[in-house]
């Protein structure tokens, strides 16, 4: 028996990707896996990775550098021809800490399959180099 998948429609992709953020490892193992191809690319002004495990280690490895933050959209997300673009804010207890724009290239399910992000509003201080990630 053939089961035909529907795809997830781009605003819903958003959505998911934005509460990714904010969850426990195991909670973004979870979603991570309906979430994302198997190969998912991330490509950041600090560094690269392929699969959901290296993801879910720099949001890990992200929380122990900045501590506990919320990670909301800014505007409802764009989308077109399997692209959506997420305008992001990252918001700590003491205010707005950095905003960006991550662009997620959708496979044919609505599955993310890369993600590149850009930031907007770097964090005072924030110098790219001092952390970039080892390959």
């Amino acid at each position: 028996m053939t089961t035909e998948t529907t795809p997830i429609s781009p605003a819903a992709t958003a959505e998911a990707y934005v509460s990714f953020w904010n969850l426990s490892a195991d909670d973004q193992r979870i979603l991570g896996e309906a979430l994302f191809t198997t190969d998912v690319a991330r490509s950041t002004p600090i560094g690269e990775s392929t699969g959901l495990e290296p993801l879910i280690a720099f949001t890990r490895q992200f929380t122990e550098g900045v501590g506990d933050y919320t990670f909301l959209a800014r505007t409802e997300p764009d989308a077109h021809h399997g692209h959506v673009r997420v305008r992001w804010e990252i918001r700590k207890e003491e205010g707005s800490f950095a905003e960006g724009t991550d662009v997620l290239d959708l496979d044919e399910s609505g599955r993310i399959a890369a993600i590149t992000a850009f930031i907007d509003r770097a964090p005072d201080g924030f110098d790219p180099e001092a952390h970039h990630e080892e390959a």
